[in-house]
């Protein structure tokens, strides 16, 4: 059998759920999949979720991004979470997965590790994270690892690069452009500006 990710389009069960998609499941059995672009998201997602090690969850949510603003574009197709990923994560399931993000900042931490610990599927894990904190996992992880930056900006005297690695970047330069994204300010300028008090009026 042809290995193949997998979209499913369920009938609405009220008026606001015209239709449904869940980007892992029966895309063999849907009309979509003749869709060369569903049909190879669809592919790299079905990677994502059962060869973890061979995707990062970084590019996985790029990817299903991508699938869903493709069918809302080219079919007409709106996404809606499953039931179960409707409530969000369980206070547990939140604070567990927030400890394991928080305690390994400047470590890689796969979507599959914090689904396992969680005890749900990765791509269930991801909805409902999304749904409890209102960010993707990436994203929440990211803005986490800008405030532990900002923090060492100003209480120490750690250096760039130092930062950089000690809050899980890649070099100086992807903790520099990152910050810049976020934070609107290089950390050199983040880091004067707060060192040097309020500027007065």
């Amino acid at each position: 059998m042809t290995e193949t990710a997998s979209i499913e389009i369920t009938q609405p069960t009220s008026l606001v759920e015209c239709r449904r998609i869940d980007p892992i499941i029966d895309f063999d059995r849907c009309a979509l999949a003749n869709d060369p672009v569903v049909h190879h998201l669809g592919i790299c997602l079905h990677t994502a979720r059962f060869r973890p090690s061979e995707m990062s969850p970084v590019c996985a949510d790029h990817i299903a991004s991508a699938l869903e603003a493709y069918l809302k574009q080219a079919h007409n197709v709106v996404s809606f979470p499953s039931p179960a990923a409707r409530g969000g994560l369980a206070p547990w399931q939140l604070r567990r997965a927030k400890q394991m993000l928080i305690t390994r900042l400047d470590e890689p931490i796969s979507l599959a590790e914090l689904a396992r610990a969680c005890k749900l599927s990765p791509g269930h894990f991801a909805r409902a994270f999304r749904q409890t904190t209102g960010q993707p996992p990436h994203r929440w992880l990211i803005e986490q690892r800008i405030e532990k930056a900002k923090q060492l900006l100003v209480d120490t005297t750690l250096s760039l690069a130092q930062i950089a690695q000690r809050c899980g970047f890649a070099d100086q330069s992807h903790f520099t452009r990152v910050f810049a994204q976020l934070v609107q300010s290089s950390p050199g300028q983040w880091r004067r500006h707060w060192r040097s008090g309020p500027v007065a009026a």
